[in-house]
Protein backbone atom coordinates (compact mmCIF):
# COMPACT_ATOMS: atom_id res chain seq x y z
CA UNK A 1 0.00 0.00 0.00
CA UNK A 2 3.10 2.23 1.15
CA UNK A 3 4.29 1.60 -2.66
CA UNK A 4 0.88 2.60 -4.10
CA UNK A 5 1.10 6.06 -2.66
CA UNK A 6 4.25 6.82 -3.59
CA UNK A 7 4.12 5.80 -7.13
CA UNK A 8 1.19 7.93 -7.11
CA UNK A 9 2.57 11.28 -5.39
CA UNK A 10 5.97 10.74 -7.21
CA UNK A 11 4.60 13.29 -10.44
CA UNK A 12 4.09 15.49 -7.58
CA UNK A 13 7.45 15.46 -6.00
CA UNK A 14 9.33 15.34 -9.39
CA UNK A 15 7.17 18.63 -10.58
CA UNK A 16 8.20 20.68 -7.43
CA UNK A 17 11.64 19.46 -6.67
CA UNK A 18 12.85 19.93 -10.61
CA UNK A 19 14.37 23.25 -9.95
CA UNK A 20 16.84 22.05 -7.45
CA UNK A 21 17.25 18.48 -9.33
CA UNK A 22 19.23 20.49 -12.27
CA UNK A 23 21.71 22.28 -9.72
CA UNK A 24 22.39 19.00 -7.54
CA UNK A 25 23.19 17.23 -10.36
CA UNK A 26 25.59 19.24 -11.99
CA UNK A 27 27.35 19.91 -8.87
CA UNK A 28 27.06 15.92 -7.93
CA UNK A 29 28.39 15.18 -11.63
CA UNK A 30 31.17 17.93 -11.50
CA UNK A 31 32.35 16.16 -8.07
CA UNK A 32 32.01 12.32 -9.61
CA UNK A 33 33.96 13.22 -13.08
CA UNK A 34 36.50 16.28 -11.28
CA UNK A 35 35.73 19.60 -12.92
CA UNK A 36 39.20 19.35 -14.88
CA UNK A 37 37.79 16.90 -16.94
CA UNK A 38 34.73 18.41 -17.51
CA UNK A 39 36.34 21.71 -18.93
CA UNK A 40 39.01 19.17 -20.92
CA UNK A 41 35.44 17.51 -22.42
CA UNK A 42 34.00 20.56 -23.08
CA UNK A 43 36.95 22.21 -24.72
CA UNK A 44 37.52 19.25 -26.63
CA UNK A 45 33.50 19.33 -28.03
CA UNK A 46 34.34 23.16 -28.13
CA UNK A 47 37.11 22.48 -30.90
CA UNK A 48 35.93 19.43 -32.84
CA UNK A 49 32.77 22.00 -33.69
CA UNK A 50 35.21 24.25 -34.99
CA UNK A 51 37.05 22.27 -37.16
CA UNK A 52 34.04 19.99 -38.53
CA UNK A 53 34.30 19.59 -42.07
CA UNK A 54 30.42 21.42 -42.77
CA UNK A 55 28.19 23.03 -40.66
CA UNK A 56 25.11 20.87 -38.83
CA UNK A 57 22.33 22.29 -40.49
CA UNK A 58 24.31 21.08 -43.78
CA UNK A 59 25.31 17.25 -42.44
CA UNK A 60 21.61 17.34 -41.64
CA UNK A 61 20.73 18.23 -44.70
CA UNK A 62 22.95 15.57 -46.40
CA UNK A 63 21.90 12.60 -44.23
CA UNK A 64 17.72 13.76 -44.47
CA UNK A 65 18.46 13.52 -48.62
CA UNK A 66 20.39 10.63 -49.06
CA UNK A 67 19.15 8.31 -46.65
CA UNK A 68 15.72 9.51 -45.51
CA UNK A 69 14.36 10.68 -48.83
CA UNK A 70 16.73 7.86 -50.74
CA UNK A 71 18.41 10.41 -53.34
CA UNK A 72 21.77 11.06 -53.62
CA UNK A 73 21.49 14.86 -52.92
CA UNK A 74 21.29 15.97 -56.81
CA UNK A 75 24.32 14.42 -58.05
CA UNK A 76 25.04 11.21 -60.09
CA UNK A 77 25.56 7.64 -59.47
CA UNK A 78 29.33 8.14 -60.51
CA UNK A 79 29.65 11.18 -58.24
CA UNK A 80 28.08 8.90 -55.24
CA UNK A 81 31.24 5.92 -56.69
CA UNK A 82 33.98 8.96 -56.67
CA UNK A 83 32.75 10.13 -53.52
CA UNK A 84 32.49 6.44 -52.06
CA UNK A 85 36.73 6.21 -53.06
CA UNK A 86 37.59 9.24 -51.68
CA UNK A 87 36.35 8.77 -48.32
CA UNK A 88 36.68 4.75 -48.05
CA UNK A 89 39.04 4.31 -44.95
CA UNK A 90 41.18 1.58 -47.31
CA UNK A 91 41.03 4.14 -50.56
CA UNK A 92 41.57 7.01 -49.95
CA UNK A 93 45.07 7.80 -49.36
CA UNK A 94 45.36 6.13 -53.04
CA UNK A 95 45.08 7.83 -56.83
CA UNK A 96 41.52 8.25 -57.41
CA UNK A 97 40.32 6.52 -60.61
CA UNK A 98 38.62 7.99 -63.41
CA UNK A 99 34.89 6.70 -62.54
CA UNK A 100 32.72 5.93 -65.75
CA UNK A 101 29.23 4.62 -65.53
CA UNK A 102 27.17 2.49 -68.01
CA UNK A 103 23.57 1.54 -66.78
CA UNK A 104 24.62 0.79 -63.22
CA UNK A 105 27.95 -1.06 -64.13
CA UNK A 106 30.37 0.88 -62.87
CA UNK A 107 33.51 1.03 -65.33
CA UNK A 108 36.90 2.30 -63.02
CA UNK A 109 39.95 2.97 -65.47
CA UNK A 110 43.45 4.22 -63.65
CA UNK A 111 46.60 3.54 -62.45
CA UNK A 112 47.33 1.80 -58.63
CA UNK A 113 50.54 1.40 -56.48
CA UNK A 114 49.83 -2.40 -56.42
CA UNK A 115 47.16 -5.36 -56.43
CA UNK A 116 45.68 -4.68 -53.12
CA UNK A 117 44.67 -1.28 -53.90
CA UNK A 118 43.14 -2.50 -57.29
CA UNK A 119 41.08 -4.55 -54.75
CA UNK A 120 39.87 -2.38 -52.73
CA UNK A 121 38.71 -0.16 -55.03
CA UNK A 122 36.62 -2.79 -56.95
CA UNK A 123 34.96 -3.59 -53.16
CA UNK A 124 34.19 -0.03 -52.24
CA UNK A 125 32.51 1.36 -55.86
CA UNK A 126 30.63 -2.11 -55.45
CA UNK A 127 29.41 -1.31 -51.97
CA UNK A 128 27.87 1.79 -53.75
CA UNK A 129 24.17 1.92 -53.71
CA UNK A 130 22.92 1.53 -56.98
CA UNK A 131 25.80 0.04 -58.26
CA UNK A 132 25.23 -3.54 -59.72
CA UNK A 133 28.72 -4.64 -61.48
CA UNK A 134 31.90 -3.08 -61.41
CA UNK A 135 34.32 -3.33 -64.53
CA UNK A 136 37.64 -3.34 -62.86
CA UNK A 137 40.24 -1.93 -66.00
CA UNK A 138 42.07 -0.05 -63.22
CA UNK A 139 46.47 -0.69 -63.91
CA UNK A 140 48.67 -2.08 -61.29
CA UNK A 141 51.76 -0.03 -61.37
CA UNK A 142 54.80 -1.10 -59.42
CA UNK A 143 57.66 1.26 -58.22
CA UNK A 144 59.88 0.53 -61.49
CA UNK A 145 57.24 2.13 -62.99
CA UNK A 146 56.05 -0.97 -65.31
CA UNK A 147 52.55 -2.04 -65.26
CA UNK A 148 51.54 -5.27 -64.11
CA UNK A 149 48.16 -6.65 -64.18
CA UNK A 150 45.49 -4.84 -66.43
Amino acid sequence: MFTLVRLLFMPVKVGVGTTRVGVKVGYRAGRLVGYRRMALVAAGVGVGLMIAPMAGREARTRIRDRWINRTNGGGDLAELVREELSRSPRTWHLPQPEVELVGSCAILRGDVPHQGARAEMERAAAAVEGVVSVKNYLTVVGLSGTSGLR
